[in-house]
């Protein structure tokens, strides 16, 4: 298997049965600015029943991050 790294989703389009999402990296910073600067990385195409199976699995991912952070903030920090 081979690890890909990208930092950001830039775009995502469906067309005839098909889930294209355009990935990218980190080019530069503006540091003057506070700005920064993506340049395309690589594209995954998939058919739309595997996207959305993917879609729900990133749901009940993103659930169990909220659930924790709420439970992190209503534990009371150790003295």
């Amino acid at each position: 298997m081979q690890d890909i790294f990208a930092e950001r989703l830039v775009n995502l389009q469906i067309h005839q049965g098909i889930a294209r999402l355009d990935f990218a990296r980190l080019e530069t910073i503006d540091v003057e600015k506070n700005q920064a600067t993506f340049a395309p990385a690589f594209r995954l195409a998939m058919p739309v029943d595997a996207f959305m199976q993917m879609a729900e699995q990133f749901q009940k991912v993103r659930e169990t991050i909220q659930n924790q952070a709420k439970d992190r903030a209503s534990t009371p920090a150790a003295v």
